[in-house]
């Protein structure tokens, strides 16, 4: 290729793309220019607009303006006509302004729905809040003086007093009661449809309650207490609601349901929230603080109480008939962790009112006038309980000890209730105490049962024989019904083991002193010394090791080996020191039963034995020194009450 054509083909391109070059900047420069007009007339669109809205409001204040000059022409006119007593110029000047009122209406209209609609309109139509509020106040001051002037002269415009601030908190009423009222659920089948409904308010009212307190002061007269006003409201609502709650009828569930929110709408979940801090002392109140009447309010806690009384009542009647039928079964109770016997009545019992009783549970929710009600009627019904149940210590005490725990627990931070109801709970435990009482006694009558037989043969010819086996007999039996009675809780055996150990005692000194003596001989009289003595020791041992009686009724065992010294001494002459050594150590033996002891030894006469018996020389130390277990009392006792 030459150099010439070379230079033409660069200086070709070099035009080309000088050339579109050009092109592209004309396009960049024309795009730019449409982008600039295009927001340019955006911008002129929005500039136009703006004028047209303050326009327009400027044009609504002159309207309002020019319909307050209208209307205030209109009525010092009709106020002059009927000074001058012409109906006829009254009825001329009505038709002509008669659409001055249509005016009226479109005001009217636009209050109920800023009313309907208030708590969004604060914060999404606040100037039109405003200018509602002006409007309305306005009004408001105008029908003020027109009540003055009315009162003076009779006369009021028509269409007066126009009332738009009592129209406006009219229509937030009805959108109040339509939301309370509007809230409820349509499945008829839901079991929680109230409590859902009753949510479902509360939700609502404290949504509202808080744009009140915290907006709406920015756009009202402080006189108009717009939050006082809502809080009123939506009392009022929710009173009615609950009102035709109880006039429909509610069942056992809704009662409970109703009772717990009643008793939550004064609590920080719902009125008493502390960022709204409400003083319903201060308010104008149309339903009572309590949303229903105390007689009504009432009424629904007794039938709730009632009604979970009868139930209760139901529990523990088949809790007895399955207690009674685990004691009937032919295999033993079941054993716990102390080897103590024991049966599912106590749990059974306590199953229900566990579930009623404690922070968090039903009772709490209903709060404390329920509370109250039914821990009265709950501790009068265990009581009535205890009549029907004796049937083992155990469970009695275990009743008593769980119920007592469980209600004194829940009384700790209720002073009031406490006082009222500690009474009646000392006495329900001590009655519970008694079946524990009863069952001791039902136990030792059933031992006794086998051991009266053997303690029969005292002071018998047959006691006297080589071969007679009493004293086993008696601590053999013993041990046999021991081996059930040790599965008896630790506090009620020992009460049992002492009044097993006293009665023993007792039968034994009876049987030495009121039977008919069979001692004839020196050698019947030695027996019966050693029986006694040999007796009065392996008893003493028995109930004292194996039974764990306490030592004050084991010293007391001591009477059988000195009455048994009464009987090994051969010389009569040397009674008068076995007699004193009995009366210093048991003081409160009495005359007559050493006349029997002595009169039992078969060789002193009747005579003697009163002279013996009554020398005072015996007594003297009678009030120096406590008698041990005043055995000799109790024996008195024990004589005369057989």
């Amino acid at each position: 290729m030459s150099v010439q054509s070379f230079q033409l083909s660069e200086l070709e391109e070099k035009a080309r793309a000088s050339a579109l070059k050009r092109v592209s900047d004309h396009f960049q420069t024309a795009t730019e220019a449409q982008l600039k007009m295009a927001l340019y007339s955006q911008l002129d669109g929005s500039k136009v607009g703006l004028e047209k809205l303050d326009t327009a409001l400027a044009e609504s204040q002159t309207c309002r303006n020019r319909m307050q000059d209208l209307e205030g022409i209109r009525d010092e006119l009709m106020f002059e006509v009927y000074r001058q007593k012409s109906m006829e110029d009254l009825d001329t000047l009505r038709a002509f302004f008669r659409e001055l009122e249509n005016l009226n209406d479109t005001f009217r209209h636009k209050i109920i729905v800023l009313g309907s609609r208030l708590t969004s309109a604060v914060i999404t139509h606040n100037r039109f809040v405003v200018n509602c509020v002006r409007v309305i106040d306005r009004e408001e001051r105008t029908d003020a003086n027109w009540r003055k002037r009315s009162e003076k002269h009779g006369f009021m415009p028509d269409g007066r007093p126009k009332q738009w601030k009592k129209l406006l908190f009219d229509s937030i009423f009805n959108t109040i009661k339509n939301k309370v009222f509007g809230s409820a659920l349509d499945n008829e089948n839901d079991k929680n449809k109230l409590v859902r409904h009753n949510e479902a308010i509360r939700q609502h009212t404290l949504a509202d309650l808080k744009i009140a307190k915290n907006i709406c002061p920015t756009y009202f007269p402080a006189d108009y207490a717009i939050f006082d006003r809502f809080v009123e409201m939506y009392h009022e609502a929710i009173g009615m609601h609950v009102e035709s709650l109880v006039l429909e009828g509610l069942s056992d569930t809704e009662i409970v349901q109703l009772l717990g929110w009643i008793n939550s709408y004064h609590t920080e979940e719902f009125m008493k929230n502390p960022f709204m801090n409400i003083d319903f002392n201060r308010l104008n109140l149309r339903h009572p603080i309590n949303l229903l009447p105390d007689e009504k309010l009432n009424s629904l806690r007794k039938q709730y109480v009632s009604k979970t009384i009868e139930r209760l009542k139901s529990w523990l009647a088949n809790s007895l008939l399955k207690d009674t039928s685990d004691w009937q079964r032919s295999t033993g109770p079941e054993l716990d962790g102390s080897s103590n016997y024991f049966t599912d009545l106590p749990v059974l019992v306590m199953t229900p009112i566990n579930e009623m009783i404690g922070k968090g549970n039903l009772l709490h929710y209903l709060g404390n006038a329920v509370r109250e009600q039914f821990f009265t009627q709950c501790v009068e019904e265990m009581a009535l309980f205890v009549k029907d149940y004796d049937a083992n210590a155990n469970g009695a005490c275990m009743i008593a000890h769980s119920f007592v725990t469980v209600i004194m627990d829940e009384l700790t931070e209720d002073s009031h209730l406490k006082g009222n109801l500690t009474a009646r709970i000392s006495h329900l435990k001590s009655e519970y105490e008694k079946v524990a009482e009863q069952w001791i006694a039902y136990a030792e009558e059933t031992v006794f049962m086998d051991l009266n037989r053997v303690l029969s043969v005292i002071m018998t010819s047959q006691w006297l024989r080589p071969d007679d086996m009493t004293t086993q007999y008696l601590v053999g039996t013993l041990a046999d019904y021991d081996e059930t009675l040790k599965h008896t809780r630790q506090n009620l055996y020992d009460k049992l083991a002492e009044k097993l150990a006293e009665r023993m005692l007792i039968e034994y000194l009876k049987a030495l002193i009121s039977r008919r003596s069979p001692l004839s001989t020196e050698a019947d009289r030695k027996k019966a010394g050693e029986k006694i003595t040999r007796d009065g020791h392996d008893l003493k041992n028995y109930f004292e090791e194996k039974m764990k009686v306490k030592s004050e009724v084991i010293v007391a065992y001591d009477a059988l080996t000195t009455i048994g010294q009464l009987f090994l001494t051969t010389d009569t002459s040397m009674l008068p020191l076995d007699i004193a050594n009995l009366k210093r150590q048991f003081p409160d033996v009495r005359s007559d039963q050493v006349y029997a002891l002595l009169v039992a030894r078969g060789d002193v006469t009747s005579d003697n034995a009163k002279g013996l018996s009554a020398d005072s020389h015996y007594g003297r130390e009678l009030s120096q020194k406590p008698s041990p277990f005043a055995i000799f009392t109790r024996l008195v006792v024990a004589m005369d009450t057989h």
